[in-house]
């Protein structure tokens, strides 16, 4: 007897594509993806915060799940027994333009296994962003990842068409790279890889920049280690973003025993990345512990204060801009608030505190105001002690 073996159509791939296309982190950490209810109907669109903390609904897959690499981490790893399938240009620029036009979606995440040699993929991953550009006149925003080993011929050819690069550096170094995957070279084809893109990006800036991402705890790797490489990439590379993805141990494949990265400690890197983006702290003032992680019962800007109480309370009335967003409660919206504010009143009220947009219930507890000092009951700081503050932006 004869058995045809019906291939997947256009619907079918998408949902495995766009399945294992969740490794590539572009929103949400994933602490906050059991809450994202509203995106579970279609599991390859993926939410991002946008504009003034709006979500963007990104169509996110891979160009192919075909693979000739051997990370042991990786779902799409060529010793591991799953359906190997792909897109042709033409069908996924099709897809994709279908799900805008019904205004599902708002943007494109599009990434591609390597079959045959990087070039090969990106080519194909380039000729669906051909076709959405020229034959359907997409115009939205597009994220494209390069491929480790990809000809910078063909990566300038995508810096024409998308909005924004990235490579995935996986490790923060050579050695914890080697515990991750027997093929990738760190300093030749991914620190290669981005300063290459971040030489185009110098010479004509993309629209949402360049971006990178890490796994955490597959490599036995610290948060000392991984927040050094991130402020030295933010400070050499100009990165828009670095990403973290909170190890998930995989079937089939080589660390499949090895036990999940939580989630909070994924969770607690974004919140120390944003202080040395947005808050002028450095890798060496951020409060990590012995074995150098970051502490997990407080975020990191609290647990940097409680470790430096010789410098609080601050006079809020006294203290420069820098000061004030040292303060827990108190972000950049709300520190410039204080600093005009004050121009035209005093504070000595804590509601004129509140009325800035700080979390009064933390910074009443490092604030003066006018040389008194209302600290919160001690019942409601040990009730905020857990409480994770998330500090949201764009992409």
């Amino acid at each position: 007897m004869t058995y045809l073996i019906k291939k997947p159509d256009s619907s079918a791939k998408l949902k495995i594509l766009g399945e294992v296309a969740r490794f590539d982190v572009c929103g949400f950490p994933s602490i906050f993806a059991p809450k994202q209810k509203k995106f579970q109907r279609f599991k390859f669109i993926y939410p991002a915060v946008g504009k003034k903390g709006s979500c963007v609904r990104l169509f996110k897959v891979l160009q192919s799940n075909a693979c000739e690499g051997n990370c042991f981490y990786c779902a799409n790893r060529k010793d591991r027994d799953f359906q190997r399938i792909n897109f042709s240009p033409d069908e996924l620029a099709r897809l994709f333009i279908q799900y805008y036009r019904k205004r599902l979606v708002d943007g494109l995440f599009l990434s591609s296994a390597i079959y045959g040699s990087a070039n090969q993929s990106e080519e194909k991953m380039l000729a669906t962003l051909q076709l959405l550009r020229d034959k359907y006149g997409y115009g939205g925003y597009i994220h494209y990842k390069v491929l480790p080993g990809t000809d910078e011929a063909l990566i300038k050819a995508a810096a024409h068409l998308a909005d924004r690069l990235s490579i995935n550096l996986e490790a923060p170094g050579e050695k914890y790279l080697a515990r991750l995957s027997p093929t990738k070279k760190f300093t030749r084809e991914l620190m290669g890889g981005l300063e290459k893109i971040a030489r185009l990006n110098q010479e004509k800036p993309l629209k949402a920049g360049i971006t990178t991402q890490l796994v955490v705890g597959a490599a036995k790797e610290t948060d000392r280690e991984i927040l050094s490489l991130t402020n030295k990439l933010y400070q050499i590379y100009k990165l828009w973003r670095v990403y973290y993805s909170a190890f998930m141990p995989i079937k089939d494949t080589p660390l499949e025993r090895m036990p999940p990265c939580p989630p909070l400690r994924e969770y607690r890197l974004y919140q120390a990345d944003f202080l040395l983006r947005k808050y002028g702290f450095t890798p060496q003032e951020l409060p990590f512990e012995k074995n150098g992680n970051l502490p997990q019962g407080h975020d990191p800007k609290l647990a940097w204060a409680l470790k430096n109480k010789d410098k609080f309370p601050l006079e809020i009335n006294k203290a420069d801009f820098s000061e004030l967003l040292r303060v827990p409660g108190v972000g950049r919206i709300s520190a410039k608030r204080i600093v005009e504010s004050r121009k035209l009143e005093k504070f000595s009220r804590l509601e004129q505190l509140k009325k800035t947009g700080a979390v009064l219930s933390r910074a009443r507890n490092f604030l003066t105001l006018e040389g008194k000092f209302y600290p919160a009951p001690k019942e409601k700081i040990t009730s905020r002690v857990n409480e994770q503050l998330f500090l949201w932006e764009e992409l």
